[in-house]
């Protein structure tokens, strides 16, 4: 009982934010139009990849504070690190942005990246979700999205430039962080975190993560998965192009909420089916398998059905290009929720040199299948290079899931 009410605050959050980030999306790419929204995706992803070493970190913290004895130590060292590897990263994505990129997208670069320390704060939601908190976290996130659907529809209605649309994705990344400190610091438990936290030098962090290496690598490999097809694009296409290929993206991304909405419920229990061998243990993760499977399916079918409607009805005659791109991408579905379960279960079971093996092997086959499908098929191509990787990746890992090897070790 204790899943399905986690899971129902999970729900309704995850719906409300989606529908209003998919409402926002719709508005914000109608006001942008091809090319801006093209630029405006480049930056997100930059900055999301040049941080991609932090979801390792984010990874390593999910798990440690979730077994933790200690939460008010955990928190504190996971704040601690988290702000000075932000600093560090921070540097080097700016100063490479200035370096390879143009002096305007440079410039939308280094706006997006000046505050993202700030999102060491949610090592809160690390700690809510190991306790439970579903409520807190649903009504954070609520609160979030709400206040960023009503500065973008602001922004369009007073037309400001992409610099301003830019401002807001700045503030999505630290706003949940924010207000969940704000809550958890009422607390008289957590009022000292601050005044007592001691943060660790550049050398101490470089050699932590040097300790959880292959957690990181197999979270950076993960994320590059998920974007290498939209920083490829870029170096044989122009943003009109990748603008096309972005809006298909968008509506193909949308349902993987549901995927998140498992992941954050059962992160304080799927640890226990992981680890365990017994037949009940084993039905469950194979009941757990095959529900992600088949959601993703579903979902995969009802948008190739109806890809025109959709794409029509949401951005107009001027995305057209787009339907075929939208068709193509939700073959990928299937494999995106096929390696969100099993990205948790090896997660659990301390298996991440397999994640860094399949995923790294993944990434390399995306790579190569888009430069080998785009020139012939075009952004079509592209599409079905992403969803040959994820089914390459979900293939690996479910024939890599029982490994002799690794029950004979434990």
């Amino acid at each position: 009982m204790s899943i399905f009410k986690d899971l129902s605050w999970y729900t309704l959050c995850q719906i409300f934010v989606q529908g209003a980030a998919f409402f926002s999306a719709i508005i914000v790419t109608r006001y942008l139009g091809p090319t801006n929204l093209g630029l405006y995706g480049f930056v997100q992803n930059y900055v999301s990849t040049a941080f991609t070493v932090i979801a390792g970190v984010d990874f390593y913290f999910t798990w440690k504070i979730a077994k933790s004895n200690d939460f008010f130590k955990d928190v504190q060292k996971c704040m601690g690190y988290k702000f000075v590897l932000y600093i560090l990263f921070s540097v080097a994505g700016a100063l490479g942005a200035w370096i390879v990129l143009p002096h305007d997208v440079a410039l939308m670069v280094t706006i997006m990246i000046l505050p993202i320390f700030l999102q060491s704060l949610n090592a809160f939601s690390f700690y809510a979700m190991a306790t439970n908190r579903a409520k807190v976290v649903a009504i954070t996130y609520i609160i979030t999205s709400s206040v960023l659907l009503l500065l973008k529809v602001g922004l369009v209605y007073l037309q400001a430039p992409l610099y301003a649309f830019i401002i807001v994705a700045t503030i999505d990344l630290v706003l949940s962080g924010i207000i969940l400190t704000i809550y958890f610091t009422r607390m008289p438990e957590w009022r000292g975190i601050f005044s007592t936290i001691q943060l660790p030098s550049f050398v101490q962090s470089i050699s932590f993560l040097y300790s959880i290496r292959l957690s990181i690598i197999a979270l950076v490999c993960w994320q590059l998965l998920q974007r290498i097809d939209q920083l490829i694009l870029p170096t044989f296409s122009n943003a009109y192009t990748l603008g096309i290929y972005v809006a298909a993206v968008k509506i193909a991304e949308v349902p993987n909420f549901l995927a998140g909405i498992l992941s954050a419920a059962l992160v304080s229990r799927m640890a226990y089916v992981a680890v365990n061998h017994d037949d009940q243990s084993r039905r469950r993760l194979k009941t757990m398998m095959f529900s992600y499977l088949g959601v993703g399916t579903a979902i995969a079918l009802g948008i190739i059905m109806f890809a025109p409607l959709a794409i029509h009805i949401l951005y107009g005659a001027r995305f057209t290009e787009s339907i075929p791109v939208l068709q193509a991408y939700a073959l990928s579905i299937p494999g995106m929720y096929m390696n969100y379960f099993f990205l948790g279960m090896y997660g659990a079971r301390d298996r991440q040199q397999y994640q860094v093996w399949i995923f790294g092997v993944a990434v390399l086959v995306n790579i190569i299948f888009i430069y080998f499908l785009t020139p012939i098929y075009g952004l079509v191509g592209t599409a079905f290079a992403t969803a040959i990787a994820y089914s390459v990746s979900a293939l690996g890992f479910f024939l890599s899931l029982d490994n002799t090897k690794y029950h004979e070790t434990k």
